[in-house]
């Protein structure tokens, strides 16, 4: 009889462990299930806020997560740094921009290169130009081709030969009647009419062309050098 009454209780320990057990498994996998279904109701979220500093924009990216009750919860943080490019214009190394300026028409012709490198020589006490039908010229304080050439300046002319030594972008000195001085303007534009080449100039220090036509026989010399 004690032994029919111990292997019941046995029996009902076993059952009881059986049923614990059980439970434990269930509500794991609800809370399994439920933690599932929370993380498919999260939107997880960037935001993003940037700052130049010193040629550089400097941004600091921070992930959320966003339940349905719209609470916020930080995932991770990172940092990520851009490069901006600040580019100088008119500087030789960079090519790609004044080929850019070239194509849109906004770059201004330069002078032609009429002196070789090894056309000057310079020694402890002196320079030398090697240039053929050269002279010099100084000016007044007229400000038309500020800041390249004002009072003071001085510069080296040669006199051409003929029209078409005389290029987009030269400087050239010219007589003009009614005037004891020449003007100095750059060419921007070439021309021809009835009355043959004709050259259109402008002071670098004035906003619109010259109106009238400057002919060869006007020109006494285009500008190779500027000394200050």
């Amino acid at each position: 009889m004690r032994l029919l009454k111990l292997g019941v209780v046995l029996a009902l320990i076993v059952v009881a462990a059986i049923v614990t057990l059980a439970s434990v498994s269930y509500i794991a996998n609800k809370d399994n299930s439920d933690n599932k279904l929370v993380l498919q109701d999260m939107n997880i979220f960037k935001e993003e806020e940037c700052v130049e500093d010193s040629g550089e924009e400097i941004c600091t990216e921070i992930l959320y997560m966003q339940n349905v009750g719209g609470d916020k919860i930080p995932l991770m943080t990172g940092r990520t740094i851009r490069e901006t490019v600040f580019v100088t214009e008119y500087i030789e190394k960079e090519k790609i921009v004044v080929e850019e300026k070239k194509a849109r028409g906004e770059e201004k012709p330069s002078p032609a290169d009429r002196i070789k490198d090894g056309d000057v020589r310079t020694f402890s006490d002196s320079v030398r130009i090697d240039i053929s039908n050269a002279k010099w010229r100084k000016y007044i304080d007229s400000n038309s081709m500020d800041p390249l050439i004002d009072e003071g300046t001085t510069t080296i002319e040669i006199r051409p030969r003929y029209s078409s030594e005389v290029k987009i972008g030269d400087i050239i000195a010219y007589n003009m009647e009614g005037y004891d001085y020449a003007f100095v303007h750059r060419v921007v534009k070439i021309g021809n009419d009835k009355d043959g080449i004709y050259f259109i100039t402008k002071g670098d220090n004035y906003y619109r062309e010259d109106s009238y036509k400057v002919r060869f026989s006007q020109v006494e010399g285009i500008v190779v050098g500027i000394l200050y």
